[in-house]
């Protein structure tokens, strides 16, 4: 396979999983399947493919040639676990064809989960400024702001965790100040979605 196919076998596998955490197995019987396998699209789908360009990008800017690589074990890992409301989130990864010192791997690492920060904002400044100009969001854009968050956060902090395989792991190497301030940013998004959302309510 070459690397879009690997890219959106990924992509839509994590799609799937994410609905089966949040909504359970039975969402696919559910008459609403559609819809909310949309909404998980236009969040996850971003969240995911944005976080592996920034990956990709941040390489090739070093001058490394870059390539997303499916892991089948990490797709498997995720469905397994995606019933108990649990994501591993990690079906692939981009793989960077040169070596770089650790202050350049860091950088990339820290690309992708900056990438899900930032989308994060985009979705929190729709909700916010829709309840300081008091305008009504229609309920599917409301649904993708509030699991756009949610969901954008919990790639970033997931992918930050300092565990060898993840992004966190390389970015303590290169610099822990840097990690624990990106860390506790993904943790403070993740833990104040809620709040956030409540604006435009």
């Amino acid at each position: 396979m070459n690397e879009i196919e690997e890219m959106l076998i990924s992509m839509i596998a994590i799609m799937v999983a994410f609905s089966i955490a949040l909504w359970g197995i039975g969402v696919f019987f559910q008459s609403g399947f559609v819809y909310k396998l949309l909404i998980i699209g236009f969040t996850v789908g971003i969240g995911f493919m944005t976080h592996e360009m920034g990956h990709k990008y941040a390489a090739e800017k070093f001058g490394s040639p870059s390539r997303f690589v499916m892991w089948p074990q990490g797709l498997l890992l995720m469905f397994l676990l995606a019933p108990f409301g649990f994501i591993f989130a990690a079906p692939g990864a981009v793989y960077i064809f040169k070596r770089m010192g650790r202050v350049e791997n860091g950088i990339v690492s820290l690309a992708g989960p900056v990438m899900n920060m930032m989308i994060y904002v985009i979705f929190a400044a729709i909700l916010i400024l829709s309840g300081v100009f008091n305008f009504a969001l229609s309920e599917p854009v409301f649904l993708i702001a509030v699991i756009g968050m949610q969901i954008n956060a919990l790639l970033a902090t997931f992918n930050l965790l300092p565990i060898f395989i993840l992004d966190g792991a390389k970015v303590m190497n290169w610099d822990f100040k840097i990690w624990l301030a990106a860390f506790i940013l993904s943790l403070l998004m993740l833990f104040n979605y809620g709040t956030i959302a409540s604006f435009a309510a």
